[in-house]
């Protein structure tokens, strides 16, 4: 594990009337990084007195681009969000996007943290419903990805999950800009295959967002993983971007109200 974290991109948007309760910690998922947050969820929250962060993961957004993103595994990435939740100084509510999602169960493993969310999570044992229409629509990007383990050369496919057909053209341009292609390959197979977290009833609230436009991911898929930790599973009308598809605040409403009643006040009985 090679210690960068010195060098990763951590923003933070403090809330000017704090209400009780622990921060957010957002982790983003492949391509992306911590912007994807800022521009709806960290705002959005903040305004409702949460104390939210957002950290880049090596290699990504204006983290420190090391040269040598291809080698990284899951646990360096891991390592990564380790060390923001040090600089924030108390145990957030972890967010995570994606492969993020698989960082944020493993880094929650201990149930120490006071909430975890997972948005379309990356799921255990891969999407073959993916894969395929991946292949049948951009073959040669994922032929090439799997053959060199440059995840850049897949970007293509990827993209036609991300966003819902309803999302602007101006504001798709503007995010596809944004993301890039330093993902570790290595990374992406322990979440799936390697080294994947391993779900089990835990002393934690865990909310699990799906995504309803989102073809990569079968819903039985997350539901089976909410069910593993003894959580809840809830469905939105994004696609795989839940924040930064075309509908993210009702994504965002749904995790409010499950932080009031779960997170932060326990179970309604």
């Amino acid at each position: 594990m090679t210690p960068v974290a010195c060098n990763l991109e951590l923003l933070s948007l403090l809330a000017a009337k704090k209400r009780k309760g622990p921060p957010l910690l957002f982790v983003h998922g492949g391509f992306h990084g911590a912007w994807c947050w800022f521009d709806h969820f960290m705002p959005w929250f903040a305004e409702l007195g949460h104390d939210c962060h957002a950290v880049s993961l090596r290699d990504h957004g204006k983290s420190l681009r090391t040269g040598r993103h291809a080698e990284w595994r899951l646990a360096d990435y891991v390592n990564d969000v380790a060390w923001a939740v040090e600089q924030i100084g108390e145990q957030p509510i972890l967010v995570g996007h994606s492969l993020g999602g698989s960082i944020v169960q493993k880094l929650a493993a201990d149930g120490s943290h006071p909430g975890m969310i997972l948005l379309a999570p990356s799921p255990i044992g891969g999407s073959n419903r993916a894969l395929f229409r991946m292949l049948a629509t951009h073959p040669g990007a994922i032929v090439r990805a799997a053959m060199s383990r440059d995840m850049a050369l897949a970007l293509p496919a990827f993209l036609s999950f991300f966003l819902s057909r309803d999302m602007p053209e101006s504001i798709r341009a503007n995010i596809a800009s944004r993301l890039d292609g330093l993902t570790s390959f290595l990374a992406a197979r322990d979440a799936f295959y390697s080294d994947p977290p391993r779900p089990a009833p835990i002393n934690m609230p865990v909310l699990v967002l799906s995504g309803e436009k989102d073809w990569s991911i079968p819903p039985t898929k997350n539901r089976k993983l909410a069910r593993a930790y003894g959580g809840v599973h809830e469905t939105v009308p994004t696609a795989h971007d839940i924040m930064c598809d075309t509908h993210w605040e009702v994504a965002a409403k749904v995790m409010r109200q499950w932080i009031d009643d779960v997170a932060l006040e326990g179970p309604k009985r």
